[in-house]
C-alpha cells in the first residue's frame, strides 16, 4: 500500500484561500457598514446640535426684549410671517437698548436666518451686528399669540403690528433642507405679562 505524504493538497490550499478571502470580504463589509453608521450618526448630532444652539441664542434673545410702545419711528415689537423685529436690553456689557431683527436673507432653498443687532437710537453710531443663524433655509413661518385687544380672547396671530405691547408667545417654525420636520420653538415673552 502507498501511504500518503504529510502536508496539504494544492485544492485544499485553494478552498482555504477562498473561504479565508470570504471571511475577509464579510468583516470588510461589515467595517465599512459600521464607519456609514458612525458617520450619519455624527451628521445627525451634529444638526441635533445646531439645532439646541439656534433655539437657545433664540430663547435668550426674546427673552430680552423689553414692552415699549416705540422707539422713534419703530414699534417696539413687530412681528410678520418671516421677519420679526424687537427692542431689547444689552446684556453683553454694552449700555442701552437694541434693536434686534430676525429676517430671511437669500431665496429659498438655499436662504439664510440673519439675527441683526443694532443700537435702538437713531442718533448713534448704529454698530450694526449680523449672524448667520441657519443656512439652507427652506421656510421661516413666525405666528404670534395674544390678544390685539385687551377685551379679546388669546389667539395665534400671523402679525403682530401696530400693537402696543408684544405677544405672550412667540412660535418659531424652522425647516431647513436635509433636515428632517422638526417641531416648532414655543418662546414666552417675559415682558408681555
Amino acid at each position: 500500500m502507498k501511504s500518503r505524504a504529510a502536508g496539504f493538497t494544492l485544492i485544499e490550499i485553494v478552498v482555504a484561500l477562498a473561504l479565508a478571502g470570504l471571511v475577509s470580504l464579510i468583516l470588510l463589509q461589515g467595517v465599512r457598514f459600521t464607519a456609514t453608521a458612525y458617520d450619519r450618526l455624527a451628521r445627525h448630532a451634529d444638526r441635533l446640535d445646531d439645532r439646541f444652539s439656534l433655539e437657545t441664542l433664540l430663547r435668550h434673545a426674546l427673552a430680552t426684549a423689553v414692552s415699549l410702545p416705540a422707539i422713534g419711528r419703530e414699534a417696539g415689537f413687530t412681528g410678520q410671517p418671516e421677519r420679526l423685529s424687537f427692542v431689547t436690553v444689552a446684556d453683553d456689557g454694552a449700555a442701552g437698548l437694541f434693536r434686534v431683527e430676525l429676517t430671511v436673507a437669500g431665496t429659498p432653498p438655499g436662504g439664510q436666518l440673519i439675527l441683526t443687532r443694532r443700537l435702538a437710537v437713531a442718533f448713534a453710531d448704529p454698530q450694526l451686528q449680523q449672524s448667520v443663524l441657519a443656512r439652507n433655509l427652506r421656510a421661516l413661518r413666525l405666528a404670534y399669540f395674544g390678544t390685539v385687544n385687551p377685551a379679546d380672547t388669546p389667539e395665534w396671530h400671523d402679525r403682530w403690528e401696530g400693537v402696543a405691547y408684544p405677544p405672550q408667545l412667540v412660535r418659531i417654525i424652522l425647516d431647513t433642507a436635509g433636515d428632517d420636520a422638526q417641531p416648532p420653538i414655543v418662546i414666552r415673552l417675559w415682558s408681555a405679562g
